[in-house]
Formats: C-alpha cells, sequence, structure tokens
C-alpha cells in the first residue's frame, strides 16, 4: 500500500510541476514576447536551481524539523520518513515535471530540421551548460551538498 502512495505523491507533484512549466511557458511568451524555444531553457535552468535548492535542504540533518517534513510524515501512511516522500513530491514529481529536456531537445531538433541551426545549436550547448550552473548555484544556497 505504501507504494501506491509513493506513486500518488509522485503524479501530484508531477501534475502541479509541469502545469507550472506551461504557465511560465505561457506567460513567458505572451507578456515578455520570448521565443518558445528560449522558454524552455529559462524552465530548465530554473528548475535546475530549485532542484539544487531542495536537494541540498533536504540533504541537510535538520531537514527534518521542517514543517513541510514534518507534515508529510505525520500524515502519509508511509513506512518512510517524511525526508523520503518529501523527495518523492518535489525532486522527482514536482520539480521533474516542471523541467522539459526531453521536450527542449525535441524542440532543439525541430530548430535543427527547420533551418535554425544556430538557434538550435545554442539551444543544444547553452541549455546543459547554465542548467550545470543553476545546479552549483542551487546547491550552494541550499546550503551544499
Amino acid at each position: 500500500m505504501a507504494w501506491l502512495v509513493e506513486i500518488i505523491l509522485v503524479a501530484i507533484g508531477g501534475a502541479i510541476g509541469a502545469t507550472l512549466r506551461v504557465m511560465l511557458t505561457i506567460a513567458a511568451a505572451t507578456s515578455l514576447r520570448i521565443p518558445f524555444w528560449i522558454g524552455i531553457m529559462v524552465v530548465n535552468i530554473v528548475g535546475c536551481l530549485l532542484i539544487g535548492i531542495a536537494a541540498a535542504v533536504l540533504a541537510s540533518a535538520d531537514s527534518s524539523e521542517l514543517p513541510l517534513i514534518q507534515f508529510i510524515g505525520t500524515t502519509l501512511p508511509t513506512s518512510s520518513a517524511g525526508v523520503a516522500d518529501a523527495k518523492l513530491i518535489l525532486l522527482t514529481g514536482l520539480l521533474g515535471g516542471f523541467t522539459t529536456f526531453s521536450t527542449a531537445m525535441l524542440d532543439t531538433w525541430v530548430l535543427w530540421r527547420s533551418g535554425h541551426v544556430l538557434k538550435s545549436i545554442i539551444s543544444l550547448v547553452g541549455t546543459p551548460i547554465a542548467a550545470i550552473v543553476a545546479l552549483a548555484i542551487g546547491l550552494a544556497w541550499g546550503g551544499g551538498a
């Protein structure tokens, strides 16, 4: 039964993350007139920053004292401590659904195939480099992991 709760946690987090991704991409395209491929790069970079912060915070010795962790630990019928469930909700679900690396690679391919070679190279090279930098910053901001 605990495994079913864990799957549901990932599904809920993933639905929220994917919804936030679409909302951010649409807002950037309409309000700031940012091309879709740049919006996807930004989502991936922000997602890496956030996952770095969350991973560092959840890995810290006192993370079990966080209100979210205590809430999860006391409300969910799983055998794990609240930290493991928080990782499922936040890291695997929410931020996994929020980032769009597979979408980014598909869109990079579409850019390439449609003759936008420079844009596709910027997307292909710029996304992972900026994402790793953002992850490192997130880990540092989150307390270092």
